[in-house]
């Protein structure tokens, strides 16, 4: 979906440079991807809170969406002709629909029926479908869409290391470099094989599972493992 844990004592930048750097100098510092993915949840918060006092609120900790006490799957509000607000996650429960009069104006949410939930479930499938033929592959994961707001969270899980999400571009991002494949055994794999100029990662987890860090490698090295 994940979550970018507190980088603890504030380092300097030219401490953040060498602390930070394992294997290459591509790597974010802790505190910036703290600062980031803060920023990021601050944003949505921001942005969604039209909708708290008809019950849909977002857990900045969790981040997810959440409707009488239950994670929110789908919700897509056509707020006017060029700007949608717009989530889907794959762990949600239900769907929500907003409720607006004939002005436009939002006047409540209500849960989505059994027969739109399945319909959104098809069109969920269908978006991955394209995704892949575009060439962004995982063996699982959510997507988070909304027109102009869509956003992939395949990754998330990886932003505490210095991945991130680049809304513009559509692409994950390692530093300043999309993302080719992200390889973690028996966990994760991720290609976007739109960038294979980009970087390639190795995940590397500790003996109880636990990710250490992500070493930049050849592509060579991984594209057996989606091919």
């Amino acid at each position: 979906m994940e979550e970018a844990k507190d980088s603890g004592t504030p380092i300097s930048s030219d401490e953040a440079s060498s602390a930070q750097a394992y294997e290459n100098d591509e790597v974010l510092s802790s505190e910036e991807q703290a600062k980031a993915e803060q920023e990021r949840r601050a944003e949505i918060a921001e942005k969604y809170s039209i909708y708290a006092p008809y019950g849909m609120t977002y857990d900045t900790e969790k981040d997810r969406f959440f409707y009488n006490g239950q994670v929110v799957r789908y919700f897509k509000d056509q707020i006017s002709s060029n700007e949608t607000n717009g989530f889907s996650y794959d762990d949600g429960v239900i769907d929500v629909e907003p409720i607006r009069d004939e002005s436009g104006t939002l006047t409540g949410l209500k849960q989505s029926s059994d027969a739109d939930f399945n319909a959104h479930t098809k069109e969920q499938e269908a978006l991955k479908t394209e995704l892949e033929k575009a060439g962004i592959t995982a063996e699982s994961g959510s997507f988070e869409q909304g027109d102009p707001n869509y956003r992939d969270d395949s990754l998330d899980a990886y932003a505490e290391f210095g991945v991130s999400y680049d809304k513009t571009s559509n692409h994950w991002m390692y530093g300043e470099k999309p993302i080719y494949i992200l390889y973690d055994k028996e966990h994760y794999t991720f290609c976007d094989k739109g960038v294979s100029d980009g970087v390639s990662l190795n995940v590397v987890r500790d003996k109880d599972g636990n990710i250490e860090k992500l070493v930049s490698v050849d592509k060579k090295e991984l594209e057996q493992f989606v091919s």
